[in-house]
């Protein structure tokens, strides 16, 4: 399921391309309850455009594969992974900060 591409400003990650995976987990985390795949995904490509890109991912992001790339927001991780196509990059999931107590 090709979702679309977020455009950003980085060098090194011009443009980032979600998963369904990463689609999945976004609607599962922020959580979407709309039908159908149009508002998440343009939620999502929302979320990516609008990002901090950096080599580190934030404390409270878990995940069990290393990434070269993460996609930050103040409560969403995304861990990016290289394509074949230079610049861009795969968000292969979404992480989402625990709700603080």
């Amino acid at each position: 399921m090709f979702v679309g591409v977020a455009h950003t400003e980085h060098p090194e990650a011009p443009e980032l391309v979600p998963s369904a995976h990463c689609l999945l987990r976004f609607r599962e985390r922020m959580p979407v309850r709309t039908p159908g795949g149009a508002e998440p995904a343009s939620l999502l490509l929302e979320a990516l455009r609008d990002a901090d890109i950096t080599r580190w991912p934030p404390g409270w992001a878990v995940s069990d594969r290393p990434a070269e790339l993460w996609a930050v927001t103040a409560d969403l991780a995304f861990p990016l992974a290289r394509t074949p196509t230079p610049g861009r990059w795969l968000a292969v999931t979404c992480l989402r900060r625990a709700a603080r107590p």
